[in-house]
């Protein structure tokens, strides 16, 4: 059951302010950079919000979230999703006070990365190259490049303010005393100027990432401490996630960019880890789809397994959604639509490479080898609700809900059977991990034989993956 509710009312009233100015321009930079990345509703709420400010004004009238669900066309939950993209792309910044009988939100407007900004950020831009490609990734970022001004045959004749002003006699001065000038200057603690602020960008926690453990192994030799500022720890700790980059390796990256230079520049580090992930990885871009289960939420990184069910969940730690695809496909390349839907589910969802891994042994399995999008995001959306981070976790859920999930698709196809008449009665087969241990039924010559090779290919790529980390 979807427990959006929890967290939202729509009795819940709220109110929205803009942080800094928003100025028109930033509508054309969210549509063309944000929106591929957030999707249309994510994009649709943040212009609805914006609606909602006066010109005058930097605060809405309060209003109620059924009023906003009417306005929008939305149901509550998909108000929270797509409010949840906002904040985790750095569009929107969320507040709540408790009240008796419901809450009150400030929901409050951040301005967007400059295009300048947006395409030298390091995460932002790799996203969305990877959801637009080459072609139109360049065709959009020509939008916002002009030609400059050529200082080389220009001469700079501003004039300067004490070119145009001279300086008052203190005669002229209005006498005030100290105290009378710091009064008029300040404002209250519960008030603040309006005006142009910093871009907050997406926010990257460090749990996926061991700064300590990058912090000790960092020759102060080479690196002094001092050195790692706060925008070079967020840098860091981002570029560590895009790229997928263990702290010994990010030491290494860190240590190399600072040889010969008194301080490390951001942009002097993302083009450290862009030049090393190139070498690396043959010239190509980081993927979603490529990563793996972070060591944090791996339960057989140091020990092996012995069941069954613990070798399918060694599997799901260690495989890529990209190598899962190919696995159940049987070694055919994946199609691009379901490699940008699983690109989706971690990006939007923010579900973990081994979660997603059995998410799509579940859908495909049980219909028909056939990964139904609607279908897969409702589990995927139901799964990030309930916090699932480890495979385990994900396959216990999987079991416990099966009736209640298949009940979804059995709704959706009685709704078509209305329209187009029911031919061949589709046998549902459950992956090996769902069915019961005990069984009387014995088994066919063919399906030992069948057992045996999955459970050979498995114990191959079990053997093999330890070598590669060892």
């Amino acid at each position: 059951m979807s427990t959006h509710w929890k967290e939202l009312l729509p009795v819940d009233r709220f109110q929205v302010r803009s942080r800094g100015i928003l100025h028109d321009y930033y509508r054309q930079v969210i549509t063309s950079l944000y929106q591929p990345l957030i999707g249309a509703l994510a994009y649709s709420l943040y212009m609805t919000f914006w609606s909602e400010l006066d010109d005058a004004k930097s605060w809405s009238e309060m209003s109620t979230h059924r009023s906003l669900m009417n306005l929008t066309q939305l149901n509550l939950q998909q108000l929270l999703e797509a409010r949840k993209k906002l904040e985790a792309v750095g569009l929107l910044k969320t507040y709540v006070k408790k009240e008796q009988d419901a809450k009150l939100y400030v929901y409050e407007l951040e301005a967007p990365f400059t295009p300048e900004q947006f395409y030298n950020d390091g995460a932002l831009n790799v996203y969305l190259y990877n959801r637009l490609g080459s072609h139109k990734f360049h065709q959009v970022k020509q939008r916002f490049i002009r030609p400059a001004v050529d200082e080389e045959i220009y001469d700079d004749v501003t004039a300067s303010f004490n070119d145009v002003f001279i300086s008052l006699h203190p005669s002229e001065l209005m006498t005030m005393s100290s105290s009378e000038i710091h009064q008029a200057m300040d404002v209250e603690d519960t008030e603040e100027y309006i005006g142009e602020t910093s871009p907050r960008g997406p926010l990257f926690v460090e749990e996926v990432f061991d700064f300590d453990l990058f912090l000790q192994g960092l020759s102060t030799f080479i690196v002094p401490k001092e050195s790692i500022t706060s925008e070079l720890k967020g840098a860091i700790i981002k570029l560590a996630y895009v790229y997928k980059i263990e702290p010994i390796q990010m030491k290494e990256i860190v240590e190399s960019a600072f040889i010969n230079r008194e301080a490390l520049e951001v942009e002097t580090l993302r083009k450290a880890v862009q030049d090393w992930y190139v070498f690396e990885h043959d010239h190509r871009l980081p993927s979603l789809s490529h990563r793996t289960q972070p060591p944090i939420y791996q339960e057989f990184q140091n020990k092996n397994p012995e069941t069954e069910e613990e070798k399918a969940i060694a599997l799901f730690e260690a495989m890529t959604p990209f190598e899962q695809l190919e696995r159940i496909g049987g070694g055919a390349k994946p199609a691009p639509s379901d490699i940008k839907l699983v690109e989706s589910l971690m990006f939007d969802q923010h579900l973990q490479p081994g979660v997603v891994n059995v998410l799509i042994e579940y859908v495909m399995r049980t219909n028909d080898m056939k990964l139904i999008k609607s279908y897969v995001e409702k589990i995927a959306a139901h799964w990030a609700r309930k916090k699932v981070k480890t495979v385990r976790d994900a396959m216990i859920l999987a079991k416990a809900e099966h009736k209640k999930y298949q009940d979804w698709v059995s709704k959706k196809q009685q709704s078509k059977e209305k329209v187009y008449p029911k031919r061949n009665e589709r046998r549902e087969q459950l992956p090996k991990w769902m069915t019961e241990k005990k069984t009387e039924k014995l088994a066919s010559p063919k399906e030992e034989d069948d057992f045996e090779e999955q459970k050979r290919q498995l114990e191959e790529r079990l053997k093999k993956y330890k070598q590669n980390k060892s």
